[in-house]
């Protein structure tokens, strides 16, 4: 019986959108010349990212760019990654992942570590895109490839071409999920 009274019913509505879309069919002449602002500000395809990005404010932010040695190397700007977050207490930290949960019991078996470093390596690891995404803003071309070492001494590595100068930091996350908690960061380039 549905499909009986859901058939005409189809059949009525597509029929009233055809007639809506031929009645309102105008020739090219017949159609409105407005242009509303924007169309004109975005030119003929507003989904043009280019032009989306020139129409957008100058919010004062400086482009993230690594630093040139006097060698011609490339160097980690890190005032442009630090976030100026507090480094948070880890022994009374809140953290989104519940200690006695099996992602938290598996990890600290898999590693031979305790529960609460278990918990801790796994937010941070969850977290690591948020200062990932900054570093990869300024090696560009020069990134080859990162990894999230495992365990209690956890790190994020980033492998780079030989170009970059190889360094260390600790970075602060401040985005709400691992707030205040440290990832050690390696950049590490490859070899001549």
């Amino acid at each position: 019986m549905k499909k009986i009274v859901c058939l005409p019913l189809l059949v009525c509505l597509l029929t009233a959108c055809d007639q809506q879309a031929t009645n309102t069919a105008a020739t090219p002449s017949e159609q409105p010349t407005t242009v509303s602002a924007t169309e004109s500000s975005h030119g003929s395809n507003p989904h043009d990212l280019e032009v989306l990005a020139k129409t957008l404010p100058d919010d004062g932010t400086a482009e993230a760019k690594p630093i040139t040695t006097a060698d011609g190397n490339i160097q980690i700007d890190w005032s442009f990654i630090d976030t100026k977050t507090t480094r948070a207490d880890t022994a009374n930290y809140a953290y989104p992942i519940a200690i006695d949960s099996n992602a938290v019991k598996n990890y600290a078996k898999a590693y031979n570590i305790s529960d609460k470093a278990a918990q801790h390596s796994i937010v941070v690891s969850m977290a690591a895109p948020e200062a990932l995404g900054k570093l990869l803003d300024q090696l560009e071309n020069h990134y080859r490839s990162h990894e999230l070492t495992d365990g209690a001494d956890m790190k994020l590595i980033v492998h780079t071409t030989h170009e970059v100068v190889a360094d260390t930091h600790e970075y602060v996350f401040a985005d709400k999920f691992g707030e205040g908690l440290v990832l050690p960061i390696e950049i590490r380039p490859a070899t001549k």
